[in-house]
């Protein structure tokens, strides 16, 4: 009786049904097999073939791939045959960075309506990299993944950028558009560098080396883990609104306290207040929502929490980034003295109901306001505690991701790079110019191409951070540093999409969009670094400078009527800020005569609070901080 064959051809994880190829390059396809066999495919009318060596491995190369498809691949390995259908060739992106690029479409589609019509596109297809902290080396395939197209059943958990870069490029183009999205929330950019790029960096290259161990990494996390329930644990066993009565469920008035709310919590007594906090509203709704289903859209908390309308759990948040967005069920709503009860973990001060969100009880037959209105929010202390153990979590360790995610994809073929990050860099800004500059020369090399990078600027975004010192305008110079400095990097300026409130904008499909068409721009031979004006002649006249923008044949415009967070310093690095206007391509600022200015910015902050120069077709003149003498 003969044995079952064993079935020994096996294609790297890229090569699936509905992947995309592609064009204009040639294409390495790889696998494994039986040693010493042919391994030989059919595409397109081409037939490649290769001899597998003694460990089984194989790749072989395809060339001047047709456009379109649905096309179908054959490859053959002995008796056994591999038919691959639904492939496409186009353009491959790699989408890169952290969570304003891992942001799936779910979280925006309230903002998009036109989310929730699409049925199908059969010519965008998304491959995403799964989460995966490797220390020991660089992975050769990714820990796992899958080809979709877009379609109704899909949407949801596509990356809403990557989703938006890839429809842009489609419309324009009609040409299909493969995207790999690897992305984390929360990763620095050293953990998307390999140890080769770190290699004069002893002190990551020290903590990198920490995390060879497996045994390390476990540790490392379950302690994290530990610590954080411990601590949740604790508070939850000193609640008294978990007592015999749970404060959900009891409507006594005793003990209870008003607040003005949303806002910080910042009575006298919950001035950094950590622990558990109880917030209740009572309302009333019209005749017309009683016992129907509703939506509670409760902006963001800090920092989790459990929500309950009339004593029923309708939803809760572990942290305090995702908005709330939960579904009240029917039978639950009553005309009169409704009481919306929010459980609150402060883990470590600065506790809140984040301003300028939307409060809101809703359905199709009505809406509750739930802002401070006539009836005020009120407040009770559960327990009071120790702030939480900070949490460390091992994707910002050095080389992590880019061994168990990056390092995969860079024997695939690809169109360009789009990165989206430098959020987690804020702490330590004056290294990221030269970290920014190591990944895109590191990759590069690695993928034997100077491939097109894209580098989304970050955003106007204030909530979180130090009003002064902040970070984030030190991050942005060193973005524009780095489109300026090397070749076929663009950069897109996004200051107007961002919100003061939310680390997470929601505008994706416009920051993507912007990409999208500086992704046009290198097709086009285009070599301009940024999308909008560059200033480039900058000229002191009596007790005026004027700076003279490039790539604004139409002049410039402001968002408005005047131009402000235009400053000047003098030698003492003190900033002053001075009255700025546009005069054609010009920026004209009126200096004091007593500062020899030596250094001159402009939008350089959290959030600009005026308006911003733009060109004539609207793309933005990014911040900027220009040191030099002035007066010569």
């Amino acid at each position: 009786m003969k044995g079952k064959t064993m079935n020994m051809l096996k294609l790297s994880t890229f090569f699936q049904n509905g992947m995309v190829l592609q064009q204009d390059k040639e294409i390495k396809i790889w696998g494994e097999g039986k040693a010493g066999a042919q391994v030989r495919i059919h595409f397109q009318g081409q037939q490649a073939a290769v001899i597998t060596g003694g460990d089984g491995r194989w790749e072989l190369f395809l060339n001047k791939l047709r456009v379109g498809g649905p096309y179908i691949m054959q490859v053959f390995h002995g008796d056994e045959t591999l038919e691959l259908k639904d492939i496409y060739v186009g353009d491959v992106w790699l989408c890169a960075g952290q969570s304003n690029m891992e942001l799936p479409i779910a979280r925006v589609k309230d903002f998009y309506p036109e989310l929730s019509k699409i049925s199908r596109e059969p010519n965008i297809h998304i491959f995403t990299i799964p989460e995966n902290s490797v220390f020991q080396g660089p992975l050769e395939e990714p820990a796992a993944g899958k080809w979709l197209e877009v379609n109704e059943k899909n949407i949801e958990g596509f990356s809403a950028f990557s989703y938006f870069f890839a429809d842009y490029l489609w419309r324009k183009k009609k040409v299909p558009v493969g995207i790999i999205n690897a992305s984390k929330g929360g990763s620095p950019i050293e953990a998307w560098l390999g140890r080769d790029a770190l290699a004069d960096m002893p002190e990551l290259l020290t903590i990198a080396g920490q995390f060879c161990d497996e045994e390390v990494v476990a540790e490392f996390i379950g302690r994290n883990e530990k610590e954080q329930q411990e601590w949740r644990e604790r508070v939850s066993a000193l609640d008294e609104g978990l007592g015999e009565l749970p404060w959900y469920k009891d409507i006594s008035e005793e003990g209870w306290k008003t607040i003005s709310l949303p806002g910080w919590f910042e009575t006298e007594e919950l001035r950094d207040f950590c622990g558990s906090l109880w917030l209740r509203k009572k309302f009333d709704i019209p005749e017309e929502m009683v016992g129907k289903p509703a939506d509670l859209w409760l902006g963001t908390i800090v920092d989790s929490d459990k929500t309950y309308v009339n004593g029923h759990m309708v939803g809760e948040t572990a942290y305090q980034y995702p908005p709330r967005k939960y579904k009240v069920p029917e039978a639950v709503l009553r005309k009169k003295d409704n009481v919306l009860t929010i459980r609150v973990l402060c883990e470590r001060g600065n506790g809140r109901l984040t301003p300028d969100k939307i409060y809101r009880l809703f359905s199709e037959e009505g809406s509750v306001d739930l802002t401070d209105n006539e009836n005020c929010w009120e407040y009770k202390i559960g327990c009071s505690y120790l702030p939480a153990p900070e949490m460390d979590f091992i994707v910002r360790k050095p080389t992590g991701l880019y061994n168990g995610m990056l390092a995969p994809c860079q024997k695939l073929a690809v169109k360009g790079i789009v990165w989206y990050q430098g959020e987690s860099n804020d702490r330590n800004p004056g290294s990221y110019e030269q970290l920014l500059y190591r990944l895109i020369s590191s990759w590069r090399k690695k993928w034997n191409e100077e491939l097109p990078f894209i580098l989304v600027q970050l955003p106007a975004f204030s909530i979180d951070l130090p009003e002064e010192n902040s970070g984030w305008p030190i991050i942005r110079e060193a973005q524009r540093q780095a489109a300026h400095s090397l070749p076929l990097v663009k950069m897109t300026v996004n200051l107007d999409l961002g919100e003061w409130n939310d680390l997470h904008p929601l505008r994706k499909k416009e920051a993507a969009y912007r990409a999208a068409e500086a992704a046009m721009l290198f097709e086009q031979g285009d070599n301009r670094p940024e999308l909008g004006p560059v200033p480039v002649v900058i000229k002191k006249h009596e007790e005026k400078i004027s700076v003279t923008f490039d790539s604004a044949p139409g002049g410039l415009k402001p968002q408005g009527g005047f131009i402000s967070d235009v400053e000047v310093a003098g030698d003492d690095g003190i900033f002053y800020e001075v009255p700025a206007w546009l005069e054609e391509n010009r920026l004209i600022i009126e200096c004091p005569s007593e500062i020899a200015v030596r250094e001159l910015r402009y939008a350089w902050c959290n959030v600009p609070r005026g308006n911003l120069i733009t060109d004539e077709e609207g793309h933005l003149a990014s911040p900027f901080c220009i040191r030099a003498d002035f007066n010569t």
